[in-house]
């Protein structure tokens, strides 16, 4: 598969680095297409995110609750990419998949919360 699986957080970088229970701070995970972390980069654009790493292994962001989980309300960010034909696969255009939403941590998350989004390459 090409694309991206994305992970965010209610952790700062230092929290989820040391964390035992990862699983236990994440509200919400998806794959996605090549261009899923687009709006990654307009919220850096904006300056309301910072990229921390950028190798793909994850690329690292953080960014305040306020300014991700909007985005999120109605699952993941839109984006535009094409469709991508593998040696045993077809992903169709702006792709998205095996989404997990965990609403009710969403929803408790204080909206000055530092989350970490991690965005690991799947290529």
């Amino acid at each position: 598969m090409i694309g991206w699986w994305i992970v965010v957080a209610a952790q700062t970088p230092e929290e989820r680095d040391q964390a035992v229970d990862r699983r236990a701070a994440v509200l919400a995970n998806w794959e996605v297409g090549p261009g899923g972390i687009e709006w990654l980069h307009q919220l850096v654009k904006a300056g309301s995110a910072i990229q921390l790493s950028f190798s793909g292994y994850p690329n690292r962001y953080t960014a305040k609750a306020s300014d991700v989980l909007p985005l999120l309300a109605d699952g993941p960010p839109a984006h535009r990419g094409p469709a991508i034909i593998g040696d045993d696969y077809v992903m169709p255009p702006n792709w998205k998949g095996n989404l997990i939403f965990h609403a009710e941590k969403i929803a408790a998350c204080p909206p000055n919360q530092l989350l970490t989004i991690d965005a690991w390459d799947q290529s």
